[in-house]
């Protein structure tokens, strides 16, 4: 039901004064003078390959903050999720379970290992998987589940365990966007039996282009140190370096390994992280604090137990004005976008289901707009947002 009177003319979108001229981005990477320097000095060490020095100090760093004992960077989450399954060997066509609200990368994992995907709905109030729904996704085919932390909010890991262990599912949880988030006092990477996260231009860590699998799993990292490296025991003859002057090819594999220049700048905002993240939640607050009670808008829903790294804002609109609404607020200078479409709307996927199966997917996404939030958004900008939004949503 509309909420908005859309024909108010001081409303830039009818012709009237934006708040803001220059429009506000909807993200930027916060890069500093020391992120810079970390990235010149490796490019004068001359060792700019995969798996050098940079990337094994960012690897034992990004362990140590994250609390588990194998973090393996790699040259994006896409790659993670590729090598979780390559990992397992699983006959194909076996199963697996993936969230219809998220990116392609969360189904190409298993589908790249000639897997066949099982998409389940999301609760529509944060695009998380729906965990009331989940068994009835399983079957006797079924061999893993791939969870979402979608906007840096951790599922209910606790209930996709249990499920996980009574049906004997392997766990991939994609957590791409939540670096720093926590479930019950534990940073994400430390719920599922392999871990999977980002660190594209976009996301609250950058290297660029970037990623990394985590794992307590011995014998699933040590597997993967060779698989990353096109099936090969480089891993082993660069760190024991027990010399034959070459070595050799023992697995399956692709190259998957990252250059020593991204794992110097991984060195430098992993030990930023926190500090970043803590802008984004002052950000977040603010916003929350100036919008809540705004008559057809909500926030996506955070459940207990989870902090989130705030990786988006995302604001549940009116679902018959979301897209008036978005460019409303572009009209006023605000980026604002819509982010994904439920899977089983592409072209690759449109056989796995129509709307009607996944009703939760759908209300999430006829409601769902983002805006801004990063580290350099400064107090005017903020303030701008908030502005725009409240003067979209006044009434008359």
């Amino acid at each position: 039901m509309s909420t908005i009177t859309t024909d108010r003319p001081n409303l830039a979108i009818n012709g009237g004064k934006p708040v803001q001229e220059e429009s506000i981005l909807i993200l930027k990477p916060m890069i500093t003078e020391e992120d810079i320097q970390a990235v010149s000095n490796a490019l004068r060490s001359t060792f700019v390959s995969g798996d050098g020095p940079a990337c094994r100090e960012f690897e034992k760093n990004l362990a140590a903050y994250l609390g588990v004992k194998h973090a393996l960077f790699l040259n994006s989450c896409t790659t993670a999720l590729d090598l979780a399954f390559m990992v397992k060997d699983f006959p194909h066509g076996s199963e697996v379970i993936v969230p219809n609200f998220t990116y392609t990368s969360t189904a190409l994992g298993p589908v790249l290992n000639n897997l066949k995907i099982v998409l389940a709905d999301v609760y529509p109030d944060n695009g998380n998987l729906d965990v009331q729904k989940l068994e009835s996704y399983i079957t006797e085919k079924t061999v893993a589940i791939c969870p979402v932390d979608y906007a840096g909010n951790p599922p209910e890991m606790d209930e996709i365990n249990a499920i996980a262990n009574k049906h004997g599912l392997y766990v991939v949880q994609d957590t791409a966007q939540s670096i720093g988030s926590k479930y019950k006092g534990q940073y994400t990477g430390n719920q599922a039996d392999v871990s999977t996260f980002s660190f594209h231009g976009t996301k609250n860590l950058t290297t660029g282009e970037g990623g990394a699998l985590v794992t307590n799993d011995d014998e699933i990292a040590n597997r993967i140190k060779i698989m990353r490296e096109k099936g090969t025991d480089k891993y082993s003859f660069l760190t024991d370096n027990q010399t034959r002057g070459y070595y050799e090819y023992v697995d399956k594999g692709n190259s998957f390994v990252q250059s020593n220049i991204n794992g110097a700048l991984g060195i430098t905002q992993l030990a930023r992280l926190d500090e970043m993240n803590n802008k984004r939640r002052e950000i977040a607050e603010y916003y929350l604090s100036e919008l809540s009670g705004i008559k057809g808008l909500d926030f996506i829903k955070i459940k207990e137990g989870v902090e989130s790294n705030w990786h988006l804002f995302g604001m549940l609109v009116p679902p018959d004005q979301k897209y008036w609404i978005l460019d409303a607020l572009r009209a006023e200078g605000i980026h604002c976008n819509v982010h994904y479409t439920p899977l089983h709307r592409n072209k690759y996927y449109q056989d796995l289901g129509t709307d009607k199966d996944f009703p939760g997917s759908m209300a999430f996404f006829n409601r769902l707009l983002r805006l801004p939030i990063y580290p350099t958004l400064t107090i005017s900008e903020r303030e701008k947002v908030v502005e725009a939004v409240q003067k979209v949503f006044a009434q008359i």
